[in-house]
């Protein structure tokens, strides 16, 4: 008896979105990336980002994509450093009563999207292996209970929502079903 193989996370998120493979191609190889930004990256974010240029899902998730463009993966650089600066600021206090730490340190967080409201989604660095790092988020206010990951997880969950069974605990029924991201000069959008 053979077995059909288990569907990705990422194969979820395209049909959800009605992307089509060879929609999109990046520009940089992951080993690139990753030389680039300082760290080992989850396979299922790398898997999504060589479909996925940056752009939203349903309108809650943003995700900027490093191996896009050279530019783009300099941007991502910038960023990342910029919000580990801001969330490492004492005086801003977004780390008081909490235990976590930043990256580069052992087990500290590391950026990988935002919500287009101020908040923001974090890998938490601490296994060993980038496919075992679970994901908090940040709105800009408070840390929310972690999800056990991987991130396309979060990803899929959001698209499948229909109350408050996501990772934000609000609902997000009125938000469609869709992806839209920018490639090169263009807006694409794909609705569900």
């Amino acid at each position: 008896m053979t077995h059909a193989p288990r569907r990705s996370h990422v194969d979820e998120i395209c049909e959800l979105v009605g992307w089509q493979a060879g929609d999109f191609r990046p520009e940089l190889d992951w080993t690139t990336v990753e030389r680039e930004l300082g760290t080992p990256l989850p396979g299922d974010y790398k898997e999504l980002l060589t479909r996925f240029p940056a752009g939203g899902f349903r309108g809650v998730i943003e995700i900027s994509n490093p191996g896009q463009s050279a530019e783009e993966c300099a941007n991502v650089k910038r960023h990342n450093h910029q919000m580990l600066g801001f969330f490492g600021d004492e005086d801003l206090g977004y780390l008081r009563g909490v235990t976590y730490r930043l990256f580069p340190e052992p087990g500290g967080l590391y950026p990988w999207g935002n919500d287009g409201a101020g908040g923001t989604f974090w890998w938490i660095t601490g296994p060993a292996d980038p496919d075992e790092w679970p994901v908090v988020y940040h709105d800009r206010d408070a840390w929310h209970e972690e999800h056990p990951g991987p991130m396309t997880s979060v990803i899929r969950e959001v698209l499948v929502s229909t109350g408050e069974d996501n990772i934000f605990g609000w609902s997000i029924a009125e938000n469609p079903v869709k992806f839209g991201g920018f490639w090169g000069n263009r807006f694409i959008a794909h609705p569900g």
